[in-house]
């Protein structure tokens, strides 16, 4: 008698991930995982209730991924390799950048999730030691406004002119600039203090996913 292959839900992930980086996440069907783990759909749902469970799976292991990728020693400047992280994830996995960070990420949360995650690497920088919480937190999301602008490009082939080089320097050259203001910056106004009180809120979200 042939045994049958018993697959865990990570092989089923993994075959999931391999669906969405060659066809997108519109590709995601129990038939097309199936036919990545050489079996039936019946590994699918043994270990999902539902695709849409199956789904949130998948965009939590490309955040994971994605934090994995900014927490790698790539220069000096730890700050600045937070966004080259998040610019070769997206170099080298363009389709899995665009179907969790370009798409509708669903109950995911993946962006709070993330800002969440690096907030909390911020706040053990050297660099940043005399910024306050919310100076941190605008200061990222500024950061992540522009890093994603930078991503969404290497996805789209937009920043084909560019070598990755010149755009790791447009991250530097913007980075510094915003950290050297922080560090140097006027009272807060009222609007900018209301816009901190926001993205606290904000990636509280991501630390209750976090948790």
């Amino acid at each position: 008698m042939v045994r049958k292959t018993v697959f865990s839900g990570d092989d089923v992930v993994g075959a999931a991930l391999q669906v969405v980086e060659s066809g997108g996440l519109e590709n995601l069907t129990a038939r097309n995982v199936a036919q990545e783990l050489g079996s039936s759909t019946a590994p699918v749902y043994s270990n999902f209730a539902s695709m849409d469970e199956l789904a949130l799976a998948v965009r939590k292991a490309v955040t994971d991924e994605l934090l994995a990728f900014t927490s790698r020693d790539f220069t000096d400047n730890a700050f600045l390799n937070i966004g080259i992280g998040v610019l070769e994830f997206a170099r080298a996995k363009p389709k899995l950048y665009a179907a969790i960070f370009m798409n509708e990420i669903g109950e995911c949360r993946a962006g709070p999730r993330v800002m969440a995650s690096l907030g909390e690497r911020m706040a053990a920088l050297d660099e940043l030691a005399d910024l306050t919480e919310g100076e941190r937190l605008l200061l990222l999301h500024q950061m992540a406004i522009f890093t994603h602008g930078l991503a969404v490009q290497i996805c789209t082939g937009l920043a084909v002119h560019f070598t990755f080089a010149d755009l790791i320097l447009f991250l530097e050259v913007a980075g510094d600039g915003l950290v050297s203001y922080a560090l140097s910056r006027p009272p807060r106004t009222p609007p900018e203090l209301k816009l901190m009180s926001k993205l606290s809120a904000f990636n509280a979200m991501g630390d209750e996913e976090n948790a």
